[in-house]
């Protein structure tokens, strides 16, 4: 009977232990994780509408995919990624006159009427389809700035030149 509940205490003991290593360890992971963006700058938009990371110019707004995919947040990346996906389907819909064109067999047998419709309907979409891509970049900078606006925390440990320790502690909010 002793040792029954001997096995039971250890089990018991045991299994507390592996969990108390295993909360430990997510919370951690969790505390790293909401503070390693430091590195991050913020994202602004100039008045020509080309957007800016660190005082430098970025080429295109593709560009933001890396400092977004650094944040990792699922908000900006629904963003970022439906935007992607509302440019890659005006692109295709504007090819769709030419494609109409050569399908049909040259200008013999498409009629003006339905050529320059389908073509100023595809313009049209075109440009809607970049409009909406661009609000939609638009709201991933904005909620990528402010998630670098909420304030962090930091904690330093170094050794000074009479290997003692120095600890410092600091709160940042970044604008």
């Amino acid at each position: 009977m002793k040792t029954k509940y001997l096995l039971l205490f250890l089990f018991l003991t045991f299994s507390l232990g592996i969990q108390a290593q295993v909360s430990r360890t997510d919370s951690t992971m969790t505390l790293l994780k909401k503070y390693q963006f430091a590195h991050l700058k913020p994202i602004v938009v100039g008045a020509n509408g080309r957007y800016y990371y660190g005082g430098v110019r970025l080429r295109s707004n593709y560009s933001l995919e890396i400092p977004f995919g650094e944040l990792d947040d699922p908000e900006v990346n629904h963003y970022f990624k439906s935007a992607r996906v509302i440019r890659t389907v005006g692109t295709v819909v504007s090819v769709l006159p030419t494609i109409y064109y050569l399908l049909e067999g040259g200008s013999a047998n498409v009629s003006r009427r339905t050529f320059w419709a389908t073509y100023l309907a595809s313009i049209g979409v075109s440009l809607t389809a970049n409009i909406i891509s661009t609000l939609k970049i638009r709201r991933a900078v904005g909620v990528y700035n402010s998630r670098l606006a909420q304030p962090r925390v930091g904690l330093s440990l170094q050794n000074t030149p009479l290997s003692r320790p120095a600890v410092g502690f600091g709160i940042a909010w970044n604008m």
